[in-house]
């Protein structure tokens, strides 16, 4: 993928990355998480799945937490992206067997639309770059409960990928 993106660093041997976005209101702290999850969340018992989310690291209480239904609004949301994309990318070539499922958070905004705001943000991203990225890696969508194989311009309520 040929986009600008952040230099982002591993929580040790966690499945956890950070970034900083640069943009109009500053520096913030971003992080993706990646999580094994149970196959039939996904009605697919055969599959390796994890989850993967994505926030800001906000303090509260003296403590930092992690906020995935945080519209920072920084002015670099391409950069953001790609990142996540490149942490998606490096984990899943260190993970040849994982198949990453994510879907966004939903807000006011997705519940009032009837539509997640963020999943398709998420779709957009992989729209962009899809002749790379389906090169390399196999997509399909969750629409209905139903799973099949990623259409471009359809909308999904979970995207699930894997490594070829």
């Amino acid at each position: 993928m040929n986009r600008p993106a952040y230099k982002y660093h591993q929580f040790g041997r966690t499945n956890r990355y950070f970034f900083f976005s640069d943009g109009i209101y500053g520096t913030i702290t971003k992080t993706v998480m990646i999580t094994p999850i149970e196959p039939d969340l996904v009605n697919s018992p055969h599959l390796d799945l994890y989850n993967l989310a994505f926030g800001d690291v906000k303090e509260e209480d003296n403590s930092w937490i992690f906020d995935d239904s945080s519209r920072s609004n920084n002015g670099d949301m391409p950069k953001v992206m790609a990142t996540v994309v490149r942490i998606a990318i490096d984990f899943m070539k260190k993970n040849k067997n994982a198949v990453l499922t994510f879907s966004g958070y939903i807000d006011q905004k997705s519940d009032t639309l009837g539509r997640n705001q963020r999943t398709i943000l998420y779709q957009r991203a992989i729209e962009s770059n899809w002749v790379e990225l389906n090169t390399y890696f196999q997509f399909w969508g969750i629409r209905d409960d139903k799973q099949e194989d990623y259409v471009p311009g359809k909308l999904y309520n979970k995207i699930l990928v894997q490594h070829r």
